[in-house]
């Protein structure tokens, strides 16, 4: 067994929080990592995450896995159905479902469409103007895949950048509305937000596209999400949970449902769920040019 340390990977940013899951589901497919397990790791600067692996594994050989499983990635059907969700129609949605169930469970639901027909996005998909969520995200995961080796190569380096840190922001890539740090607010600056370079990590937008399955779509009284609460009318928060004994993929997918039930619970309870901290980030969209996590807020802390 092996711990991996994902030292870029930090629990009090959306982004990276989403990555280090997206992270966790790739080992679950990928050869040699079954069985991998995750955590959150506190230290004097906060919690980043760990990964615990069934056999001996190093950070090399996970950026190498990670490689290998986002070769195939541009021609799997999720990403091919559609260059964007918010643009298809129900008819469209429900013939592709079939091919990606759990995908398509997390863009959104065919019992749910807006004004015009069309199907109700996930509140992650924050695309405007010239973005096309699901094209982009194509568009990334071909560019990862287009490396010369695993030792060298930009893909390579970006993975670790994600995974390890430090995030330089260096890349050409937005970064979805996830990363609170990259948001454009063209009132305070000196050029227009669609003027503006993008700056991101984009491994670290991939994986954290990867744990889109994580966060189901339902219908009640509207669109809902698995991990996002309701605050008012139109405002809604990414609320997500920190632990630090290492669990499966499966206890996960247990403890993200259980999050927004158990969010106001005394300290002595989240310690009886393993829980450490919960955060909580809003979805801030103040225009219709413009969609962006904020700056988190601690929820709720056992400590």
């Amino acid at each position: 067994m092996s711990c991996i340390e994902l030292t870029g990977l930090r629990a009090d940013l959306p982004i990276a929080v989403m990555a280090a899951l997206g992270c966790l589901r790739i080992c679950e497919r990928a050869p040699g990592w079954l069985g991998s397990k995750l955590a959150w790791k506190q230290t004097g600067q906060g919690f980043h995450a760990t990964l615990l692996t069934q056999e001996e594994r190093d950070r090399e050989g996970l950026v190498a896995a990670l490689i290998e499983d986002v070769k195939g990635a541009a021609s799997r059907p999720e990403l091919g159905w559609s260059e964007q969700i918010k643009t298809a129609t129900r008819e469209s949605f429900v013939e592709h479902a079939e091919e990606a169930l759990d995908w398509f469970a997390a863009f959104g639901s065919d019992l749910e469409l807006d004004a015009e027909g069309r199907i109700e996005p996930t509140p992650f998909d924050m695309s405007v103007a010239r973005q096309k969520f699901l094209a982009d995200a194509r568009k990334l995961a071909v560019g990862l895949a287009e490396v010369r080796g695993l030792a060298s190569g930009k893909a390579a380096e970006s993975y670790r950048e994600a995974l390890f840190g430090p995030w330089q922001y260096k890349d050409d890539q937005h970064s979805l509305g996830w990363d609170p740090s990259t948001m454009k607010l063209g009132a305070f600056t000196y050029k227009a937000p669609t003027k503006m370079v993008n700056t991101g990590v984009r491994a670290a937008v991939w994986l954290a596209f990867e744990s889109l399955p994580l966060f189901p779509c339902f219908c009640n009284h509207g669109l809902q999400t698995l991990g996002f609460r309701r605050q008012g009318r139109r405002e809604v928060a990414f609320c997500w949970p920190v632990w630090e004994a290492p669990i499966s993929l499966a206890a996960v997918r247990v403890l993200l449902g259980a999050t927004l039930v158990i969010e106001d619970s005394s300290a002595e309870e989240l310690r009886a769920r393993g829980v450490s901290a919960i955060f909580r980030s809003t979805k801030f969209k103040p225009n219709k040019y413009l969609a962006n996590f904020r700056v988190p807020e601690l929820a709720a802390i056992t400590r």
